[in-house]
C-alpha cells in the first residue's frame, strides 16, 4: 500500500514538474516569437523608410534638373538632404550580413550636398552650368535605378516570412542568394561606374577620400573591444550585437539591436556613427537645453574644445554642429553632429567623421594681416558685426586659416565672408538661412 502511495506521489510530482517545465518552455517560446516579431517589425518600418526616401530623393532630383530659380532649388535640396539622410539610417538598421553597400552610402551622402552645391550657385551667378545638369541628369539615373531595385525587393521580401528566413541566415551566417542582401550587393557591383563628382561640399569625393588622420597609427581593436566602446555611450545593453563591418577610409564595426545603429572604428575604437530610432514625442527642452545635454555627451566621451556653431530641428531632434576650438581658432574641418532628442534629452544622434579624418595637431603662423586690414576687403554693402579666426576646407581637400566675417546685408540678411589671414583672398562666402527649425548655410 506504501508502495502504491509512493508511486501515485512521484507520478504527481513528475506530472507537474512536467507542467512546470511546458509552461516555461511555452513561455520561452512565446518570449522568443516575440522578439522575432519586434526584429521583423523593425525591417519593415526600416524597409519602407528606405523605399520612400528612395522614391522621394529620384522624384525630387528629378525635378532639380529643371529648376533655374534659387528659392526652389534651395527648397528641393533640403528636401533631398533629409530624405538621403533618412535613408541611410534605414539601410543601416537592415539585416545586410556581409554585404557591401558603400557606394550606395555614398551615392546617398553625395546627392543632398550636391543639391545644396548647386543651389549655392544659383544663388551666387544665378544660373545652372551645362555641366552641372549632366550631373543632376546622372544623379537623377542614379536614384531611379537604385529606387527600382528597392522597389521591385519589396515585392518579394518585404514579408514577415523573409524577414525571418534573414534573421535566421545572418545568425547561421548562411549567404541567400534570394535576399535582399544579394540584391544590394548585385546592385552595389552596377553601380560600381559611379562616377567621381568634385564639389564644393563635405561630401565631395576629393573629402571623401581623404585618408583619416586620427586611425591612421591608432591601434588595432577587436570586436569585444568595440562592443565594450559601443556599450560605453549607450549603455549597458544586453541585446546590442555585431551585425557586420563597414568599409571605407574608416574601417568600423557595426553593432545594433532594435532601436540603434552604432559604428566602432577599427583602429582607434573611436565612435564613427550612432543613430536611435524611436519617435520623438513633443518638444519641450529649449536649444540651450539640447546644446547642455550635447556638450556633456562629448565632455564624457572625453571630447573637448568643441564649441557649437549651427543646427537645425528634423522630426523633434536638433542636430547641432561643433566644431574645434584649437586657442582662438574655430576649426571648421573637425566636425561632430550630435542630434538630441527634444522631448527628454536623450542623445539620439552622433557623427564624427569629419573630426577623425581632419583632427590634428596644429602650429599656426602668426597671421601676416590684421582684422582691420582684412576687413577692408568687405564689400561696403555689408556691415561687419562679429569677426572670428578659423580655418576652413578648400576644394581640393586642404584647409586654410582666415578671418570669419559675420556680416548684415539689407537683401540677403546675414551673411558669412572668409579672407585669408596670409594673402588677404577672400576665400569663401556663404549666405545663412535662418528657420524655425535652427540654422544653415549656403
Amino acid at each position: 500500500m506504501v508502495k502504491k502511495q509512493t508511486f501515485i506521489k512521484v507520478i504527481s510530482f513528475l506530472s507537474a514538474a512536467l507542467l512546470v517545465v511546458s509552461g516555461f518552455a511555452i513561455k520561452e517560446i512565446n518570449k522568443s516569437r516575440k522578439y522575432q516579431l519586434l526584429i521583423e517589425n523593425q525591417y519593415s518600418r526600416a524597409f519602407e523608410q528606405l523605399s520612400s526616401s528612395l522614391n522621394n530623393i529620384s522624384m525630387a532630383v528629378e525635378k532639380t534638373i529643371y529648376v533655374s530659380s534659387a528659392k526652389k532649388m534651395s527648397s528641393l535640396s533640403a528636401e533631398i538632404f533629409g530624405e538621403a539622410e533618412l535613408a541611410k539610417a534605414a539601410l543601416s538598421e537592415l539585416p545586410m550580413g556581409e554585404g557591401n553597400v558603400s557606394t550606395i552610402y555614398r551615392f546617398l551622402s553625395q546627392v543632398g550636398n550636391y543639391a545644396l552645391a548647386v543651389s549655392k550657385n544659383i544663388t551666387s551667378e544665378n544660373t545652372v552650368t551645362d555641366k552641372q545638369r549632366e550631373e543632376l541628369k546622372l544623379l537623377s539615373d542614379t536614384a531611379k535605378t537604385v529606387t527600382q531595385v528597392i522597389n521591385d525587393s519589396g515585392i518579394e521580401y518585404n514579408t514577415p516570412e523573409q524577414w525571418a528566413q534573414a534573421v535566421e541566415d545572418k545568425l547561421s551566417g548562411v549567404v541567400n542568394e534570394q535576399s535582399l542582401a544579394n540584391s544590394l550587393s548585385e546592385l552595389e557591383e552596377n553601380l560600381s561606374d559611379y562616377p567621381t563628382l568634385i564639389y564644393d561640399g563635405p561630401y565631395s569625393d576629393h573629402i571623401l577620400e581623404k585618408q583619416p588622420l586620427m586611425t591612421a597609427s591608432a591601434k588595432e581593436y577587436s570586436e569585444a573591444q568595440a562592443l565594450e566602446v559601443a556599450r560605453g555611450v549607450v549603455g549597458e545593453n544586453g541585446s546590442l550585437a555585431f551585425q557586420d563591418m563597414q568599409d571605407g577610409k574608416i574601417e568600423c564595426y557595426r553593432f545594433a539591436d532594435n532601436n540603434v545603429n552604432i559604428t566602432v572604428s577599427k583602429l582607434g575604437g573611436y565612435i564613427v556613427y550612432m543613430r536611435k530610432n524611436r519617435t520623438v514625442e513633443e518638444s519641450i527642452l529649449s536649444y540651450e537645453q539640447a546644446l547642455s545635454k550635447a556638450e556633456k555627451f562629448l565632455e564624457n566621451m572625453q571630447i573637448n574644445n568643441m564649441i557649437d556653431t549651427y543646427f537645425y530641428t528634423d522630426n523633434g531632434v536638433c542636430v547641432i554642429n561643433f566644431a574645434y576650438l584649437d586657442g582662438q581658432t574655430i576649426c571648421y574641418t573637425d566636425l561632430i553632429k550630435v542630434g538630441v532628442a527634444m522631448d527628454t534629452g536623450e542623445i539620439m544622434m552622433l557623427e564624427t567623421a569629419g573630426y577623425l579624418t581632419n583632427h590634428t595637431d596644429r602650429a599656426f603662423q602668426v597671421p601676416d594681416h590684421t582684422a582691420d586690414e582684412a576687413m577692408a576687403k568687405i564689400s561696403s554693402d555689408l556691415e561687419v558685426s562679429e569677426v572670428a579666426v578659423t580655418l576652413i576646407p578648400t576644394d581640393s581637400g586642404g584647409e586654410v586659416r582666415c578671418y570669419e566675417f559675420l556680416c548684415r546685408s539689407e537683401e540677403n540678411g546675414e551673411i558669412l565672408v572668409y579672407i585669408n589671414v596670409q594673402t588677404l583672398e577672400e576665400e569663401q562666402v556663404y549666405i545663412l538661412l535662418k528657420t524655425d527649425g535652427g540654422t544653415l548655410v549656403k
